[in-house]
């Protein structure tokens, strides 16, 4: 909690010495229609995720068990835990930094600055540039989570608010440790008990498609509701 009560003075530091704003320019404001695109991020990328989860299963055969250990005690662990990582994540990645790239070299520059760093960051968050480096895995791990952190900061320049995208990022995290074997908070209901799998090329090419269609499906779910516009987000900002 300490590190995102800093994250939150720097941004406000960053907001008031640079362009004269508050964090309030985030869009925490108002309460019900921010709780509500939170909402409704959570559910779309949840049920994303149990689409992809489905679709996995079908093709690589897998068998599921119901984890014995399970309990309501640590789903709600688990919850916390990484609802204080999305929130984290999301003011560095998606917070005053994006609103700032934003206002002063356009959305499309924002929007790409903050995937680049997203897909960068996941390099070390993962821990692979330590030891021996895989090529591929490093250029999967940055386009998929690059895409994916270009289509929440597409959700923010369309809402003009951080909440839809870290409702879409905690659906993502939250619903994925129900089944995927994660540290601290992994396989919370179900364990993979057997997988049939398929050729490595099959499933190379699978697995970037995958993570290439995620973000498009977000984009076209975020554009659908909140459509186009020949105004700037920015002006849109100070008409409200």
């Amino acid at each position: 909690m300490l590190g995102i009560v800093v994250i939150l003075f720097v941004s406000w530091l960053l907001l008031k010495f640079i362009e004269g704003k508050n964090l309030f320019v985030l869009g925490f404001t108002p309460i019900t229609t921010r709780g509500l695109q939170f909402l409704f991020g959570f559910v779309v990328m949840a049920l994303l995720f149990l689409l992809t989860i489905t679709t996995d299963t079908w093709l690589m055969g897998i068998e599921w068990a119901q984890n014995p250990d399970a309990s309501l005690m640590t789903l709600v662990h688990a919850f916390w835990y990484y609802l204080k990582s999305i929130v984290t994540e999301d003011l560095v990645f998606r917070g005053a930094l994006l609103y700032l790239l934003m206002a002063r070299f356009g959305p499309k520059v924002g929007m790409l600055v903050s995937a680049v760093a997203f897909g960068i960051y996941h390099w070390f968050s993962y821990g692979m540039l330590g030891g021996e480096l895989q090529v591929i895995s490093l250029i999967y791990v940055f386009v998929v989570t690059g895409c994916i952190g270009f289509s929440w900061a597409y959700a923010f320049q369309k809402t003009g608010s951080i909440m839809m995208p870290m409702g879409l990022h905690l659906g993502w995290n939250l619903t994925q440790s129900l089944f995927i074997q994660s540290n601290p908070y992994g396989e919370l209901l179900f364990q993979k008990v057997t997988q049939v799998g398929m050729p490595e090329w099959s499933y190379l090419v699978y697995i970037f498609a995958k993570g290439l269609i995620l973000p498009v499906v977000v984009m076209l779910v975020v554009h659908l509701l909140y459509g186009k516009s020949s105004e700037s987000w920015l002006i849109k900002e100070e008409k409200r």
